[in-house]
């Protein structure tokens, strides 16, 4: 079947034509971050005056965090400028987290577990936390405009963000974002623990428990429940999924009644959030998300969005506003593009959505580049070693901009024409 939009490229040549002359001088003339094993600047930490909530985390004994396993004891203590109800002093404990953005940068993320939940900056007590590093964002700010478009959408269990500095053991770590662990539970994705499931699509396919799907083999790897109950062989999670799957790579699709296994009002807004940013991890399935509640009748939902920080034609992987990245073939989410009823369910919710897209994230976009300007400065001056000159921070801001507007032109007439 003909696919209607969004189809002129492969993947291939999607990464032919990013690395070539489609890269604008603007971009060409932007300074990039190096993405170094240590700082290679120093800003004295009672020197911080950026404006943002400042994080403090002291391992015992100075111990470094060296893996994403072993967690480690430490002391925290939060304190918010702007609102001292958020102030905390506790213990916890930390590890990494990520996968490249472990092992590929100085500048490391880390999970946060508390002894006991913790309401942090007034979310929904729980004990897990992320502190993501945003190493390769210059303008750390793309996985933010990804939850605030989750939550202008109204995706359900989208993720909260609030910005920070990090000091860990006495040293500045730079600007992170603190918000909610992707999991099962109150504040984050609200679903019955025991019935429901949360599973991500990755190909990583380095955490158990975990499964290929039928008949096509897609990596699954199940986040909840953690335990399978009557053992891993013909459990509920797998035996969902691989329905879905099976419906949608049947001759028969799309009239086969796969459209009653899914929520496909979610399936829509999670599908077009990636596609607008321009997210190929999503395409080759990578942090991909979906669940499914316990309630009789449920259906299997998209989300929650995560690992947005390389999207929205960021220069370490930069793709052109107006290409097209969503691969031919045996695709999880393009497939759905085959479906006239999906298809028209998109077209429906992006003329829904425009005014989002084009004027309200804009304007976001420049309220979080003035809230997080000072940090930036700081977060650069650590890691790059030198003071940004004053144009650097506004010049990729204006990049992003530009940019988010070429794509709004480009997917509009793809939709619409």
């Amino acid at each position: 079947m003909k696919r209607v939009f969004f189809f002129a490229f492969t993947l291939v040549v999607s990464f032919i034509i990013s690395g070539c002359d489609r890269l604008t001088a603007t971009v060409e003339d932007l300074m990039m971050l190096e993405n170094w094993d240590e700082p290679q600047g120093y800003v004295n930490p009672d020197d911080l005056n950026t404006g943002l909530p400042i994080v403090r985390i002291n391992t015992v004994n100075g111990k470094d965090i060296t893996n994403k396993v072993d967690y480690l004891t430490a002391d925290i203590k939060i304190t918010d400028p702007d609102d001292s109800d958020n102030d905390l002093t506790t213990t916890t404990e930390i590890r990494g987290r990520g996968n490249s953005s472990w092992w590929n940068n100085g500048k490391k993320p880390y999970r946060l577990k508390f002894f006991e939940k913790q309401k942090l900056f007034g979310l929904t007590k729980a004990k897990s936390w992320v502190l993501l590093a945003n190493a390769t964002d210059d303008t750390m700010i793309r996985n933010i405009i990804a939850f605030e478009m989750g939550e202008k959408f109204g995706l359900p269990f989208t993720n909260h963000y609030v910005p920070v500095e990090l000091i860990l053991n006495g040293k500045y770590r730079g600007s992170y974002l603190l918000t909610e662990q992707v999991q099962v539970g109150k504040g984050r994705v609200d679903i019955d623990e025991d019935t429901g499931y949360l599973i991500e699509l990755d190909n990583y396919y380095d955490e158990e428990p975990k499964f290929k799907t039928a008949p096509v083999p897609f990596p699954v790897m199940i986040k909840s429940p953690e335990t399978i109950p009557n053992g891993f062989g013909d459990n509920f999670v797998k035996t969902s999924t691989n329905e879905l799957v099976g419906k949608m790579f049947a001759d028969s699709f799309p009239e086969n009644g796969y459209r009653d296994l899914i929520n496909m009002d979610t399936f829509v807004d999670y599908i077009m959030i990636q596609e607008f940013l321009n997210n190929t991890d999503f395409w080759s399935l990578n942090s991909v998300y979906l669940y499914k509640d316990g309630e009789p009748g449920s259906k299997i939902c998209a989300g929650p969005l995560w690992d947005m920080d390389r999207t929205l034609g960021n220069p370490h992987k930069r793709r052109p506003a107006n290409s097209d990245i969503t691969p031919l073939g045996e695709v999880f989410f393009g497939r759905l593009f085959a479906d006239p009823v999906f298809v028209a369910a998109y077209k429906a919710k992006w003329n829904e959505h425009y005014d989002i897209i084009a004027t309200e994230m804009p304007a976001f976009i420049d309220e979080m580049a003035d809230k997080l300007a000072q940090s930036e400065k700081m977060n650069y001056l650590l890691w790059q070693g030198t003071e940004p000159e004053d144009s650097y921070y506004e010049g990729i801001i204006d990049d992003l901009k530009t940019w988010w507007g070429e794509r709004v032109a480009f997917m509009n007439g793809a939709i619409n024409g």
